[in-house]
């Protein structure tokens, strides 16, 4: 008997109705179960993916103009982070902080519990008096449990070029939300991929070692495992192409032939047409002149613009008006 909706997970009823659409797709924080988590860190270490470097850059040559630009160090603050992550570079600021005995409370947020537990225990060895208070929460469930949060000051990280996983409507949207959920002069340090050669991005996401393409496909055997799908990995490629204008890199499951697939667990079939396409990713780069406009559109003040040497990469900080 076919389960009711209430009766499945928020991944079945999600994935339900991204295949069930003309234009299939699958929401990218899917990506991070333990295999995924697993996946992105080779990810990072690819000399193809120049984001991690271009960031760690930043943070490691300017971590204290950064925080003296944050006023890290003249009242007690929240430092809330939105897909922490393992925390890599996220170390150079908290290093930093700890060392100047700045008085704040870590909060970092994930969607993968997994990548959260291996970070806790990291920085409790690492950082032993630092206050850490972890969050399972995807983006917009953490905004609502910012309400909730003491009078302190809020500073929040968003790093990596996560705001790249949304479209600019959905990013100006987002950002919105967060500065409805802060107070007037909380801040954001938001880490953006700027545009660049074409070439440079598409090899960072369609590598050549066949890392991305691991990581994409291992969706379907997610799928597979938790839901009973019977998803072919030999019967789908990992494809993706660069909208040069739009600056959004574009990621999709591509199926090689006409097939279905069951799924076992929630007695549920689709058919897939032979090329047809299952959009899994976007991520969008930015020029300074885009950011500008949004940070003000949803109410905040350019503090500064921290740039890598290459001009790949920006970690912009904001602050509510």
């Amino acid at each position: 008997m076919e389960k009711s909706k209430t009766e499945l997970s928020q991944f079945a009823q999600d994935i339900i109705r991204g295949l069930g659409t003309d234009s299939k797709y699958i929401s990218s924080k899917y990506f991070y179960d333990e295999e995924g988590d697993r996946i992105f860190q080779q990810i990072m270490e690819m000399p193809e993916y120049y984001l991690t470097r271009a960031e760690f850059e930043i943070l490691s040559e300017q971590k204290g103009q950064i925080c003296d630009a944050m006023q890290a160090f003249t009242e007690p603050f929240n430092l809330i982070e939105f897909g922490a992550g393992d925390g890599l570079k996220t170390k150079l600021l908290l290093r930093h902080l700890v060392d100047g005995n700045a008085d704040f409370t870590y909060f970092p947020v994930d969607i993968s519990q997994n990548i959260l537990t291996e970070l806790s225990e990291n920085l409790h060895s690492e950082f032993p008096g630092l206050k850490v208070q972890t969050l399972n929460d995807d983006y917009f469930g953490a905004l609502r449990k910012m309400e909730s949060f003491n009078e302190r000051r809020n500073i929040t990280l968003f790093l990596g070029s996560n705001i790249g996983n949304f479209h600019l409507n959905e990013a100006a949207d987002f950002l919105k939300k967060l500065s409805n959920n802060c107070k007037h002069g909380d801040m954001l340090l938001l880490g953006v991929d700027l545009k660049k050669d074409h070439r440079i991005i598409n090899q960072a996401y369609n590598d050549p070692h066949g890392i991305t393409a691991a990581f994409n496909l291992n969706l379907l055997t997610r799928m597979n495992r938790e839901l009973g799908a019977d998803f072919d990995l030999n019967t789908f490629k990992h494809t993706t192409y660069y909208e040069a204008e739009s600056g959004e890199v574009l990621s999709f499951l591509v199926s090689l032939t006409d097939q279905k697939v069951y799924f076992k667990n929630l007695d549920y079939s689709v058919q897939f047409l032979k090329e047809e396409r299952i959009h899994t990713e976007i991520s969008r780069k930015y020029d300074f002149e885009e950011l500008d406009f949004v940070a003000a559109k949803d109410s905040y003040e350019v503090i500064n613009y921290f740039v890598d040497n290459n001009k790949y990469f920006t970690d912009a900080l904001w602050k509510i008006i």
